[in-house]
């Protein structure tokens, strides 16, 4: 199970623009788009990935919810903008757990951000195209603040 009972997930997409919400269903055929929706928000309540109307955003939401009568609570976000870091690395072949261990190291070499103050995990990839003694991964680091912030912005929607 994902997040509910019935193996159903809300996801919302939070633009500085606009906000997305898509609400999905796992049946034996496959997942099923149940509800999309889209609302507009204010010019300037949300810039470059920063929330500067926290008020307004979490209203369009709660709006937002209400149009598509969505009752799921749970939700899984996006977030983006210069505090969000994506890279593709290239190392050295290593267990997954070694990597674990020294992920920070690699990150440190990557990301602009002081690394205590942003959350970082992975993906491995496989194996380096080019090189079978090496192997891919994505880096994903976000800054602590932001992820905090769009948590704050969910809890203020009402949502989990």
């Amino acid at each position: 199970m994902l997040f509910g009972p019935k193996n159903e997930v809300v996801g919302l997409d939070i633009g500085s623009r606009s906000i997305k919400v898509a609400e999905v269903s796992e049946s034996k055929k496959g997942w099923t788009l149940k509800k999309f929706g889209t609302i507009d928000i204010d010019p300037g309540a949300i810039e470059e990935g920063v929330v500067k109307d926290h008020q307004n955003v979490a209203n369009a939401i709660r709006q937002l919810y209400q149009n598509y009568n969505i009752k799921q609570q749970n939700v899984a976000i996006s977030i983006g903008g210069y505090s969000v870091i994506v890279k593709n690395i290239t190392i050295q072949n290593m267990p997954e757990e070694q990597l674990h261990e020294s992920i920070n190291f690699e990150a440190e070499q990557y990301i602009p951000f002081d690394i205590n103050d942003v959350n970082i995990d992975f993906q491995i990839l496989g194996e380096a195209q080019h090189n079978p003694n090496q192997m891919n991964f994505l880096l994903v680091a976000a800054k602590k603040d932001m992820v905090n912030d769009y948590i704050n912005l969910i809890d203020m929607a009402g949502l989990n």
